[in-house]
């Protein structure tokens, strides 16, 4: 085996995407996505004795503000088949000697293999498989393991994620996923739309996730960040927008409650009357709400959009954002289902979630937006999580301490400053 040095970037692509670990930030446009943070990034890979690559992964590297001190980066891993030990040894101890080489006192690496495998709800299946050696092999090669943590425990990328399996039929799709009929029904009687926006409209998400901002009191990225990243990934892209006419919606109401109206006068049954009267008091009070609102208006309004990028068969959901609106309008239902099935016809084999914390608390503060996630029918996953091999002990401890001391003075500025 050889350790591979700026590999062609048309060659380490056509691998990485094929590669079943594949993540769009392992391809090499990620190396232009943040700038400003990383400053230049390497395409690194391995190959075998008949000159086959066999192996990529793409190091990011960092200054850190302090003088003589910055870290190498590489953001879920590398590709290979994690089936052969003696590469990912190989390979690891390269990666090592190359960030050291580059001048940086640590290389951290978040690898996107998982753990151990879990049923859909979360609970790990005994006997089913574990790929805790590779963290032995890690170990061995010179990281440390920073533990198996909780998703959002302040690690660099989420160690838990939802994935749905798209190949397969699309009527096996659609019974996966919960209440697939009933909610789009639902939007559909509220004039719920989704479409396929443009760059010129990535305000829209930019919108909606400044009012999730000013709730949560988190620091929204610019336009110029979703600009930059839909350049450097141009076809890869899939932009929606969804979108209602309350006006439209307000109609479509109405008309629906006089027509249960009508049915109650035909009901026998005590039961069916009660459900029937319990729906047309909750329309006639959606329908009030609306008004009290002064949404009776007649015009499209957006309520959000979703940015996501699609390589080879693999698709990822970067960002989503919708705006708060009645329990009735499922926006954020509406984006996902109109975007599995789009891609699914574009040949999608899989749909990531990217990131749900992993807890199975009901009492935990994102175990909504977890089961939300569940509730489209994905497969629950749990990667090995965060690596750090460290060269120089004293400028790691340096960095440790200021970027702690950084990130509690940035959370509570965020909060204070965005927060409304």
């Amino acid at each position: 085996m050889k350790f591979l040095v700026d590999v062609n970037k048309a060659k380490f692509d056509q691998f990485a995407i094929s590669c079943n670990l594949n993540h769009y930030s392992k391809t090499s446009p990620f190396i232009l996505v943040n700038p400003r943070e990383y400053q230049n990034g390497d395409l690194l890979g391995v190959e075998d004795d008949e000159g086959n690559l066999i192996a990529t992964a793409l190091m990011l590297h960092r200054k850190t503000g302090i003088p003589g001190i910055k870290f190498s980066y590489i953001q879920y891993g590398f590709n290979l088949d994690i089936e052969n030990t003696e590469l990912i040894s190989f390979f690891s101890k390269n990666l090592i000697d190359y960030a050291k080489s580059k001048g940086s006192c640590f290389l951290r690496m978040d690898s996107n293999i998982t753990r151990r495998e879990h049923e859909k709800n979360g609970k790990v299946i005994e006997g089913g498989y574990n790929h805790e050696y590779v963290t032995e092999l890690l170990t061995k090669a010179g990281f440390e393991h920073l533990g198996y943590n909780y998703g959002y425990s302040g690690n660099w990328m989420s160690r838990y994620t939802y994935r749905i399996n798209l190949d397969i039929p699309w009527k096996d799709v659609k019974k996966g996923i919960k209440r697939y009929t009933n909610y789009n029904k639902r939007n559909e009687m509220r004039d719920i739309k989704v479409r396929k926006g443009t760059k010129n409209e990535l305000c829209y998400l930019i919108d909606a996730q400044e009012e999730l901002s000013a709730k949560l009191g988190f620091k929204p990225k610019d336009i110029k960040y979703f600009e930059r990243l839909w350049d450097c990934y141009q076809d890869n892209v899939h932009y929606y927008i969804v979108s209602t006419n309350f006006h439209k919606a307000i109609l479509n109401l109405e008309r629906e409650c006089n027509q249960l109206t009508q049915h109650l006068d035909i009901l026998i049954d005590e039961q069916k009357i009660e459900i029937a009267k319990k729906n047309l008091s909750s329309l006639k009070s959606e329908i009030s709400q609306l008004k009290e609102m002064g949404l009776d208006i007649d015009k499209e309004v957006v309520l959000g959009a979703k940015f996501i990028i699609m390589q080879g068969v693999n698709v990822w959901n970067v960002n989503m954002y919708t705006k708060k609106t009645l329990n009735d309008f499922r926006a954020a239902f509406a984006l996902h289902s109109f975007a599995i099935e789009d891609l699914y016809k574009l040949g999608a084999k899989t749909y990531d979630f990217e990131g749900i914390s992993g807890s199975l608390d009901p009492k935990d503060e994102y175990y909504g937006q977890q089961e939300f996630k569940r509730s489209f029918g994905g497969d629950f996953l749990e990667f090995l999580g965060e690596f750090d091999a460290v060269f120089d002990s004293n400028k790691y401890k340096i960095w440790k301490k200021l970027r702690s001391f950084k990130s509690r003075l940035r959370r509570k500025m965020r909060y204070i400053f965005y927060k409304k």
